[in-house]
């Protein structure tokens, strides 16, 4: 079993990982090809929208609300029952969807203006066609989530973890056949039939585990009602990214001539995209077994997993985040200063993303803390810890933003993270006893110190090599790479290093193997 375990989370972090490699490249295309022009701007905005209002509706709880009750009923009932369920649980989301689709091509002119009041009317215009094309790929993103609870509920991670891999290839494919010939209105269409994808090749996988789409209207029985029981409040509990989005935009929209919008999402992208890689494979592995541990009421079964996946998910996140404050401009250079994308447009998403850096830890413990309390089927603790975070980061916007422009836009957005995080933390250890012991907190102080130490070593080296490249009769983009490409191996092996002497013991059990063989070529 935990070798099992061990082969899923391989595969699923190398999926995901080349998944969000691909993501970036696709974001790096449209950065060569739109920059932080018109184009670029009415494209993210518009894009934005759909799954904005899918999220806040809809989204943020379709999987979440599914396992535990799925995983409940076929622990104490049936599979039949449970696949019944399946089939009225996506008959809802296609009503959903389908109505939120609607709404959204209706009134994309007055939503758009919503979300970005200070366009003028050439990106408004634009902005709000885009966003009547993409708005269906809503009903194929409820589809797709719902089919991802069932198969990891059944333990199928693999497809799960390949269905973003699959519609970023969609979308490049398209920038290499294409280019510009369609301009972003062949963009627009492309990302609905990417979306379209996710659903269709987890078709096979459905079929193997015996599941059959049977449509019913009978939607009024105990296991939808307990679904929707947890929803609302859970739902609340998620509107934490999206509301940051739409304040962020909002605001965003009034800045540099709204050149702030797309410096945003390249640099919110970006973050996201580190910091998925690790949290998805994490919570996607750990959450079916937290729902299956509560459903036997095994509590500290339960609680084990969260305190390893916290000091788990501290190891990886750490270190990247110290390096991305550090080497933020360099990062942005050798990803997005390509094609039409200018030095400006550099230094403003750069000054994103180091804002948006400070985060990262409290994004990745949220996304554990979070499911773990869903996992128990308690949505209204998150729900209210939600709720506080994101009147901090309102505050926070609007006195940061008029400081710092589209930086201090980041920086609240990490403010708020971080009082979801800590308030999160807290109440999960009110509800299940210390979920951290002596030894954990230990291991997580050791951590933070090693990635202290390698944060001060990357700062001297990249010091020492902007120097260096400064003269180089090479492209921006080049010199930053070069830069990269020295800094990033020198802060590894001294995070690596610092774990080893101060005693990070989880990383200490990783790098043994290697340490042995390492002697014993020594003594050979």
């Amino acid at each position: 079993m935990a070798n099992k375990m061990l082969r899923t989370a391989g595969f699923m972090a190398a999926a995901t990982m080349l998944a969000k490699i691909c993501g970036m490249a696709r974001d790096m295309l449209i950065g060569a090809f739109f920059s932080t022009g018109t184009s670029a701007v009415a494209y993210m905005t518009a894009s934005k929208l759909p799954t904005m209002m899918f999220d806040i509706i809809i989204g943020g709880v379709i999987s979440a609300t599914f396992i535990p009750v799925f995983n409940s009923v076929m622990e104490k009932k049936s599979k039949r029952e449970a696949m019944e369920f399946a089939s009225k649980f996506i008959t809802m989301i296609l009503i959903i969807t389908s109505l939120i689709s609607v709404f959204g091509i209706l009134f994309a002119d007055k939503l758009i203006n919503f979300m970005a009041p200070e366009f003028n009317a050439e990106t408004h215009d634009l902005a709000a066609k885009l966003s009547s094309v993409m708005f269906p790929m809503i009903i194929f993103t409820g589809l797709a989530f719902s089919f991802v609870g069932i198969l990891q509920s059944f333990g199928e991670f693999n497809i799960p973890a390949i269905i973003s891999l699959v519609s970023n290839l969609a979308i490049i494919l398209y920038f290499v056949v294409f280019g510009k010939k369609f301009g972003v209105e062949g963009l627009a269409v492309t990302m609905l039939f990417a979306w379209s994808l996710q659903v269709i090749i987890q078709i096979p996988s459905l079929k193997k585990f015996g599941f059959k789409y049977r449509p019913s209207l009978r939607l009024w029985d105990e296991n939808i009602k307990a679904a929707l029981g947890i929803a609302g409040p859970m739902l609340i509990s998620t509107w934490v990214q999206p509301l940051y989005s739409i304040v962020n935009s909002r605001l965003a929209s009034g800045i540099d001539g709204g050149s702030a919008v797309a410096a945003l999402e390249y640099a919110n992208r970006l973050y996201v995209i580190v910091v998925g890689v690790f949290s998805f494979v994490v919570t996607n592995l750990i959450f079916p077994r937290m729902s299956r541990a509560n459903a036997a009421d095994d509590r500290d079964g339960a609680k084990t997993l969260v305190s390893v996946s916290l000091r788990a998910i501290s190891i990886v996140i750490l270190p990247i985040m110290a390096g991305f404050t550090i080497l933020s401009r360099s990062i942005t250079s050798v990803l997005y200063e390509h094609g039409v994308f200018t030095p400006e447009a550099v230094s403003m998403t750069a000054n994103a993303l180091l804002c948006y850096s400070c985060g990262m830890i409290f994004l990745a413990y949220n996304e554990i803390l979070s499911k773990a309390f869903f996992s128990m089927q308690d949505a209204k603790t998150p729900m209210i810890t939600a709720l506080v975070s994101m009147a901090a980061n309102i505050a926070l916007a609007y006195i940061l933003s008029a400081r710092l422009g589209a930086g201090g836009l980041a920086l609240a957005t990490a403010g708020g993270s971080a009082v979801n995080a800590v308030l999160n933390f807290i109440l999960m250890n009110k509800k299940s006893g210390k979920v951290f012991g002596e030894k954990d907190i230990k291991a997580v102080i050791k951590t933070l110190v090693s990635a202290l130490v390698m944060a001060a070593a990357v700062y001297v080296c990249s010091r020492i090599m902007l120097s260096h490249t400064a003269g180089m009769q090479a492209a921006e983009w080049i010199k930053s790479a070069v830069v990269c490409a020295v800094c990033v191996p020198v802060g590894i092996v001294v995070y690596a290093v610092c774990c080893v002497v101060i005693g990070v013991e989880d990383v200490k059990n990783i790098l043994a193997p290697f340490i042995k063989k390492i002697r014993r070529q020594e003594r050979n």
